[in-house]
């Protein structure tokens, strides 16, 4: 989903260096589709939205989905403004970052946009999106085991806590030492500790990548 909202963002970005109207890159923003997606709409802002428009995308403002949409907000960070015919998501410095309405939904990124989808207009619903806005411990539950890379992220500090490196560091720290003074031993853990950390800062980083 990522790819085909990058290009679409990327040639919004590459119109409006041009100097082309907003009118216009909406007349002329190609359509593009992934897996049940269509970037086809194109609202501009700081940060522009990119949304998709379809008669099947159903959505009304009443109290029950407004709650919905709000709980789906609070757990990425978001407040939300209901309007009559909409529901706006901010981030903290009052952007508006998603929009929710009948027939369209836009977004500033990505992972926003493929969330809402999936989550709040049941587009190629996972197990993940099915869980989300459920109730209770058990669909908490539920959701972390459904949640594989929070799961691998658990592993890895599973392994880390478990690391040889890791204890032989503390053992730098409580082990006195006929040969070398304390403080060596202290500066010793303590290096073994960061180059520790780093390296699973480093593999998250190359294997689980932020995504907005």
């Amino acid at each position: 989903m990522s790819e085909v909202f990058s290009k679409a963002l990327n040639y919004v970005e590459e119109q409006k260096k041009k100097g082309v109207s907003d009118a216009e890159i909406q007349g002329k923003l190609p359509q593009l589709k992934e897996g049940g997606f269509t970037v086809n709409k194109y609202l501009p802002g700081s940060p522009p939205l990119l949304g998709m428009e379809a008669p099947t995308l159903k959505f009304e403002v009443n109290p029950d989905n407004v709650k919905l949409v709000e709980k789906f907000a609070k757990r990425r960070g978001y407040t939300v403004k209901t309007a009559s015919d909409e529901v706006i998501l901010m981030d903290k410095n009052g952007n508006t970052v998603a929009i929710v309405r009948n027939g369209m939904f836009a977004a500033a990124f990505p992972k926003l946009f493929e969330d809402i989808g999936k989550v709040i207009y049941g587009i190629a619903r996972d197990l993940k999106a099915e869980l989300e806005l459920a109730d209770g411990w058990e669909a908490a539950v539920a959701r972390l085991l459904a949640d594989r890379e929070l799961l691998d992220k658990l592993l890895v500090a599973v392994f880390f806590l478990l690391s040889p490196i890791l204890w032989i560091a503390i053992a730098l720290f409580i082990t006195p030492s006929l040969v070398f003074p304390r403080e060596m031993l202290i500066i010793l853990g303590v290096v073994t500790l960061a180059l520790t950390a780093y390296l699973v800062k480093m593999y998250l980083r190359e294997n689980f990548p932020k995504q907005k």
